[in-house]
């Protein structure tokens, strides 16, 4: 791993182009808790966990946390005896901040398992796979939904602003030898583009795979059948130089994914 001391602003520089953080910045900005949302099992020291904030990593409902990734690594944490204080953020760039400045042990978000970021941060086995959608109404061109990546083109989609879906758009672009336009705006998050979609407010948006599964069951008039992208891994990022942390996650992970509850928590997130 590198030697990253004193090097913590070009570093965050370079992760935001990589994943393009704005998409992920973007979520409950102004509902993020102050505090961290603690879980306690006693004899071992505290595992600080930055967490995002969205339906599938980590939300509250009715004062009680819930989410895909929190759900695993609370039960993780409870079957070896760790105890983890919860700290939610909406802003990647400071969780990885201050998991590079070892205030976080750990960043727990939809983090794909690119290259460039092991260049930094170690990262975990992946947690699950995911890939990117495009969705539509099932009525939206009149002749049916586009059903291949040709028909995009001279077409617009919308994704959330600073997305990394944006760059698999342009060099989708330079495939079809044609433009694909490409809209976003601050406002909406993957979540909301999704459902201005089905209320017919957009006319099309590419997501994440399980967010597209997640409103397509509140929402039948979608189809998020044609994919934009192929499947890729999304991880944890570990504190730099935290080997051993890493290899109790990469076990401790594998372990929990031939469990039934990791079946069960798939089926109602995934």
């Amino acid at each position: 791993m590198k030697n990253i001391k004193g090097r913590i602003p070009v570093i965050i520089a370079v992760i935001i182009l990589i994943l393009g953080v704005g998409g992920m910045m973007r979520r409950c900005s102004d509902t993020t808790p102050s505090v961290a949302v603690e879980y306690h099992k006693p004899g071992d020291d505290t595992l600080a966990v930055a967490i995002e904030m969205s339906p599938l990593t980590y939300t509250l409902r009715n004062d009680t946390a819930e989410g895909f990734d929190y759900s695993i690594l609370r039960d993780i944490a409870a079957e070896h005896d760790v105890t983890v204080s919860f700290y939610p953020f909406s802003q990647l760039e400071e969780a990885f901040r201050g998991l590079s400045e070892h205030r976080y042990n750990l960043v727990v978000a939809s983090i794909p398992a690119t290259k460039a970021l092991k260049e930094y941060f170690p990262l975990t086995d992946g947690v699950y796979l995911d890939k990117q959608v495009l969705v539509q109404r099932r009525d939206s061109t009149g002749v049916g939904p586009i059903s291949s990546q040709e028909q995009l083109r001279g077409d617009t989609v919308w994704i959330a602003e600073g997305s990394p879906f944006g760059t698999r758009l342009r060099n989708m672009s330079k495939e079809l030898g044609d433009t694909i336009y490409v809209e976003s705006s601050p406002k909406y998050s993957s979540e909301h583009l999704a459902i201005l979609t089905a209320l017919g407010e957009v006319k099309q948006a590419v997501v994440p795979g399980a967010v597209a599964r997640h409103i397509a069951t509140d929402y039948p008039v979608l189809d998020i059948s044609t994919p934009i992208s192929f499947n890729q891994f999304q991880c944890w990022a570990v504190a730099p130089g935290d080997s051993a942390l890493l290899d109790s996650l990469n076990t401790w992970l594998g372990q929990f994914r031939e469990t039934p509850a990791f079946r069960r928590l798939a089926e109602k997130y995934l």
